[in-house]
């Protein structure tokens, strides 16, 4: 089995650490340059995981429970940390909280996911399984996204609005929705797509990162954007990194790679853990020790759930 996509979830588990604990934050172009390379994170964990379940292509509502047993478990976990916050929330917010926006620690991502792989799985059926059109939807609903986000400053400023209030889109529809849909086309053209030259797929891929820099250039600098979650350019960006890393040759034993695969798992769902502990913390430490935490954590439990008594702890990743 091919194992660099499991190798870059790692990497990009780690990064996501770094997301939340600022190691550049002494130096605001170390900082942004930072912020360019882990806006791809999140995204290429859309594309894979849609990869792996239309590849195969098992019945759908597997896939949910499994995503919604790790969602409300960790959610009991980060609990205790919430409660100050829910006594003064509406239920309303409260269910949008947890039923929409994903909660908070990075646990949105599990939610993303389920709401995500349901609106994929709904829209290429009603299209009949059409996948150019399946594209374009989706597409435009990360263009709106963007607009009510990332690109706020500019879009309102052409129409003319000066007070303007940008919503959570880090959800399914808007965020979820595209990636998962690349991941279906990548796994529904994948004899097509071995033909593509690695040269062509590493250009695709450079010129992609500069749009990305240019535009996060022209909203970050330029606009002062508030939102630096959805952009345009890291949907080609992570389609072309998806694919060079997909047709890697890099085989490891199953057992290691299946290894690496959980860690990554566990590092995402459980930093945010770590995040909270240390957040008297700044930059590099923060970072390390969040890391290192996360990273020995996350090893323990898989070994653990390995045991005949601790085999429960399966259920968390």
């Amino acid at each position: 089995m091919n194992a660099a996509i499991d190798i870059a979830k790692l990497v990009m588990a780690i990064l996501v650490v770094g997301i939340h604990t600022e190691p550049f934050g002494f130096n605001i172009w170390l900082d942004r340059g930072f912020g360019i390379i882990t806006r791809l994170c999140v995204p290429f964990f859309f594309i894979a995981s849609s990869y792996f379940y239309w590849k195969k292509e098992k019945p759908l509502y597997q896939y949910i429970i499994r995503l919604m047993t790790i969602y409300i478990i960790w959610s009991l976990i980060y609990l205790p940390f919430d409660v100050s916050t829910l006594k003064n929330t509406s239920l309303v917010n409260i269910f949008l909280r947890y039923f929409w926006h994903g909660n908070e620690h990075a646990l949105w991502y599990l939610c993303g996911s389920m709401i995500g792989m349901l609106i994929t799985y709904a829209a290429y059926n009603v299209l009949k399984r059409k996948r150019k059109p399946l594209i374009f939807i989706s597409v435009i609903f990360l263009f709106i996204g963007c607009l009510l986000s990332t690109y706020a400053p500019l879009s309102c400023k052409l129409l003319s609005i000066e007070d303007y209030v940008v919503p959570n889109l880090r959800n399914g529809l808007f965020y979820a929705f595209p990636y998962i849909t690349m991941g279906l086309i990548v796994a529904k053209n994948e004899s097509r797509l071995k033909s593509i030259s690695k040269k062509k797929l590493l250009v695709g891929f450079i010129i992609s990162l500069l749009l990305l820099i240019a535009e996060s250039i022209v909203f970050v600098v330029v606009f002062n954007t508030t939102s630096t979650i959805l952009w345009m350019s890291v949907l080609p960006c992570s389609y072309f990194l998806f694919l060079l890393l997909k047709n890697l040759d890099i085989r490891l034993r199953n057992d290691i790679t299946l290894f690496i695969r959980k860690l990554s798992t566990l590092i995402y769902l459980c930093h945010s853990l770590f995040v909270l502990l240390f957040d008297t913390m700044h930059t590099v430490p923060y970072f390390f020790t969040v890391m290192l935490c996360s990273l020995a954590l996350s090893a323990i439990i898989i070994l653990l759930s390995r045991m005949k008594y601790f085999r429960w702890l399966q259920y968390l990743y």
